[in-house]
């Protein structure tokens, strides 16, 4: 049965999806239900192609076996009545054609045999002839004999009741038998339309739960990654916390180091102060002493041997302590890029394991799609085979389910890619950032270094130059002059500093 044409429908007056009063059509199918009625509208014309196609076969069977049967119903008879003419006139000749006394065959007797022999032999050749024809035109005759044969049965029903009336009765009799087959084809495409509803709805209900099953899939699926994209950055998160926390250890590191330094600074600074005071003290008891043994001679020697004595003690220190400083400074050094060498190592570690986690995770999830596509695929496959036993065809509901599951492996490839590309970048803003605090350190302790060197230059300086200094000191300029006091020294005898030149007057 051929399905009603589609109806026209009229045009809808009101306000339409651009928000002001307009003349606009609605769709009769929604989008969401649009392939399931292509699906259903291609099954249903499948459906009647069929049935037309089992009609059709049946029928063509049905005038197969008619012609048969009447092909091999005459041809017996042909074959029954030949034969059986053919064997009694050969046996009636022969018998009339036996001399009773043992006359000779008579002439007329013998030919009538011999032609006879001769059309059984030209019927048996023929037989075999028509046998050994072919298929196709063996079927040619039998379908012209058929043919001949229903033309002539259908003239002679015309002619054997052409001058019969019917009556009323069988008129009735005729009308019943119509309309109780009408009524009987009624009834069996009411039950095949039932039987074709109920199918329609066990399969409407398959689809249903076979979609209902996909979508919870797919919801599942996506939870399961929802739920590792939250660990995952969780994990992210820890580990960018656990390295801000050890920048922010090791910065602490670096100012108590800067710390210790400015100290030690500190207490050098003051230990030359007091050196400094120290000699200053000694250079003032120097002077004291030497104001006080202004008139012995041996202590113009004894003095200027101390004082070199002490230059050369103060050189000795002053050199150990710049050893030692310049010592310390290279273990520092030292210790510094081992501890820079030793960190850039572990945080390129870190990223290299970082990095591999990734790509297997990557090649990973990779592989657990391509592992569900697969398997996804053979049960497309083994539904196919079912389907196409049970003579359904999804194709287009497999086509769709196969482009969603495409595309949702290109969404998943796309957001892997950038997420990997989220973390490169990420990771080299890190480098970046890394290396920009080694070099501040770097610079820092350049810095301090300089600073070092220059206090360390200027130590050198004011060491230089209070030992090799071209100056003469007051005292030494005065000795060379000669002491001359004119008055006598209140801290000794009262004849320790007087003028030898009064002493002589006096005298």
């Amino acid at each position: 049965m051929e399905p009603p044409p589609p109806r026209d429908h009229a045009p809808k007056d009101g306000y339409g999806p651009r928000g002001f009063p307009d003349c606009y059509y609605t769709s009769r199918v929604l989008n969401s239900t649009f392939r399931y009625v292509r699906f259903i509208k291609k099954l249903r014309t499948l459906e009647a192609e069929q049935r037309r196609g089992a009609a059709n076969s049946l029928k063509e069977l049905n005038d197969k076996q008619y012609s048969d049967f009447f092909i091999r119903c005459d041809r017996r008879s042909r074959i029954k009545c030949t034969g059986g003419i053919s064997v009694g006139v050969i046996e009636e000749l022969r018998r009339k054609a036996k001399p009773e006394t043992n006359k000779p065959i008579t002439e007329p007797n013998a030919t009538l045999v011999a032609l006879l022999e001769a059309e059984e032999e030209m019927n048996i050749r023929k037989f075999v002839e028509e046998a050994q024809a072919g298929a196709e035109a063996l079927w040619q005759d039998k379908k012209d004999r058929l043919a001949y044969l229903l033309a002539k049965r259908k003239k002679e029903h015309e002619e054997k009741y052409k001058d019969t009336p019917l009556r009323r009765r069988e008129r009735w009799q005729a009308v019943r038998n119509v309309a109780r087959v009408a009524m009987k084809e009624s009834d069996a495409l009411a039950a095949r339309m039932e039987l074709d509803a109920i199918e329609r709805l066990r399969r409407d209900n398959e689809c249903k739960a076979h979609g209902d099953f996909q979508i919870e899939l797919n919801r599942q699926q996506r939870e399961r990654e929802r739920e590792i994209l939250k660990q995952e950055s969780l994990r992210l998160r820890a580990e960018f916390e656990a390295l801000a926390k050890k920048e922010d250890e090791d910065s602490v590191k670096q100012q108590q180091k800067r710390k210790d330094l400015a100290a030690d600074r500190e207490q050098m600074l003051k230990e030359r102060q007091e050196n400094i005071a120290k000699k200053n003290a000694e250079t003032k008891l120097i002077n004291d002493t030497w104001d006080s043994l202004a008139d012995m001679g041996l202590a113009d020697e004894k003095a200027h041997i101390e004082q070199l004595r002490q230059k050369e003690r103060d050189l000795d220190v002053c050199n150990k302590k710049m050893a030692m400083y310049k010592k310390g400074l290279e273990a520092m050094a030292v210790a510094d890029n081992v501890l820079l060498q030793k960190e850039a190592q572990n945080v390129q570690d870190k990223l290299d394991k970082k990095r591999c986690e990734l790509a297997m995770k990557s090649r990973k999830c990779t592989k657990d799609v391509r592992a569900a596509i697969v398997e996804q695929m053979k049960e497309n496959a083994e539904l196919r085979a079912s389907k196409e036993l049970h003579k359904h065809d999804d194709d287009g509901y497999y086509n769709d389910l196969a482009d969603q599951i495409s595309k949702l492996v290109q969404h998943k490839e796309m957001t892997d890619a950038q997420a990997r590309k989220l973390y490169q970048t990420q990771l080299l803003e890190q480098m970046k950032y890394n290396k920009l605090l080694k070099d501040r350190a770097i610079q820092e302790e350049l810095e301090q270094r300089k600073k070092c060197q220059l206090a360390a230059q200027e130590y050198q300086q004011e060491i230089n130059k209070m030992v090799c200094s071209d100056e003469v000191h007051p005292f030494m300029k005065q000795m060379a002059k000669g002491l001359r006091m004119k008055e006598t020294c209140p801290c000794s005898k009262p004849t320790y500093c007087a003028d030898p030149k009064t002493k002589t007057d006096k005298k």
